[in-house]
């Protein structure tokens, strides 16, 4: 006998959403899982003999193998099988042991925005559980964005973030409790709701009249872009080498230790609009420059930390990249803290000493890194009275550092 598995989307919960095929399996399921709320939700529906049990997600994998000699046992899940659904995680460990069969239901998307009376083809969607910073670059790349909330992460805590990166007048729609009868379904600015305490599982739609344009179109800002003042900077041309062998993607968590000026990590946060940067800098005049030029360039998916590394590091995001301006002596404690985040990391760090060379290449092999080391010398043109004449910076080295599996 073959072991079957259905996932059944009901929708937003209210049983008179559920479609006729969803109906049908639970009434014939010997075995149903899924939330407390719709298993209440479905059990009129459910066969008085079936077992119906009431789990969270870490207690499923092992109530479907106790089950596997049922003919039918059905797991329930909220909104749709294909959007954002427990679906693909129980895909991935049972889809070995199990055929599964999917039900569709009507999604939190499609109800809302039925409810608003609007189209939704155009939408773009996101998840800010586990993810809540890149919902900025969502954000200011799309015109209107829908949001599912969830776990500590709130609608407030979303309407909070937008006005403190100065994007409190967007305009947003709430829904809670969808399809119950204690539903509602408000709308106003972001910044209006700050204050305001919502359900967990309630949904956004943040809506847009000015999309930002993409500004990016290479590497390496002009250093006369940038707001200076006496903070060392990473010049233009070494700015776009070691950009380049970051490898970023937009949706990328980067680090800049020892920010300076902020340059690297304002470059970061345009070329990675989903994801998120920490600029991260000891020194308090520098992360006031920081500051000011992520105000210029209107950068909003990046925060500004005054710290020394190590210190503080642990309680941030586990990053995808990272780039080390300055380590301030610390290098073999950062590397440490990094690899222990992510032991996959791409780090590219800047040295102008042969014994930052020599420690970087010690750690790199303390710590079971693949290397990859170039000198680079860099001659800019200079006008002295009629004649354009080549001076020389100081020669940099570029070091890249990654870890084995990648």
């Amino acid at each position: 006998m073959e072991n079957i598995i259905y996932i059944i989307g009901v929708g937003p919960g209210n049983p008179r959403l559920l479609t006729e095929e969803a109906r049908t399996c639970i009434t014939e399921s010997e075995v149903i899982l899924g939330p407390k709320r719709l298993i209440e939700g479905t059990r009129s529906i459910a066969s008085e003999k079936s077992i119906q049990i009431a789990c969270k997600l870490g207690e499923m994998e092992g109530l479907i193998a106790s089950y596997k000699d049922k003919k039918k046992v059905s797991v329930l899940a909220s909104g749709d099988t294909g959007f954002y659904s427990i679906a693909s995680w129980l895909k991935n460990k049972f889809e070995v042991q199990f055929k599964i069969n999917y039900i569709t239901g009507i999604s939190s998307l499609q109800y809302f925005c039925n409810r608003l009376r609007r189209p939704y083809n155009a939408i773009h969607t996101v998840s800010v559980h586990g993810r809540e910073n890149r919902v900025l670059g969502e954000i200011l790349t799309h015109p209107e964005v829908f949001v599912l909330t969830g776990g500590t992460y709130k609608v407030q805590h979303v309407c909070q973030m937008l006005t403190q990166q100065g994007m409190g007048n967007v305009k947003v729609y709430v829904g809670e409790y969808l399809s119950y009868p204690e539903e509602r379904i408000i709308q106003g600015l972001a910044a209006e709701f700050i204050e305001e305490e919502f359900d967990d599982l309630s949904v956004m739609l943040i809506e847009r009249t000015t999309v930002e344009e993409k500004k990016v179109v290479s590497y390496g800002l002009p250093d006369e872009s940038f707001i200076r003042g006496k903070i060392p900077m990473t010049k233009e041309e070494v700015r776009s080498v070691c950009l380049s062998k970051l490898g970023l993607i937009e949706q990328d968590i980067v680090y800049d230790i020892g920010a300076g000026t902020g340059s690297v990590a304002i470059e970061m946060a345009r070329l990675c609009p989903k994801g998120y940067v920490y600029a991260l800098e000891k020194k308090t005049e520098a992360v006031e420059l920081i500051k000011l030029n992520q105000k210029k360039f209107e950068v909003y998916n990046m925060d500004v930390i005054e710290m020394t590394c190590p210190e503080g590091m642990e309680l941030l995001p586990s990053p995808d990249k990272v780039f080390i301006g300055g380590s301030s002596g610390n290098l073999k404690e950062i590397l440490e803290v990094l690899l222990t985040k992510n032991e996959n990391l791409t780090i590219v760090l800047t040295a102008i000493t042969l014994e930052t060379v020599s420690e970087a290449l010690n750690c790199g092999k303390l710590y079971d890194l693949s290397l990859d080391v170039i000198q680079m010398s860099v001659a800019v043109s200079k006008e002295v009275s009629n004649y354009h004449m080549m001076m020389g910076q100081n020669p940099i080295f570029i070091i890249t550092m990654k870890g084995k599996k990648q």
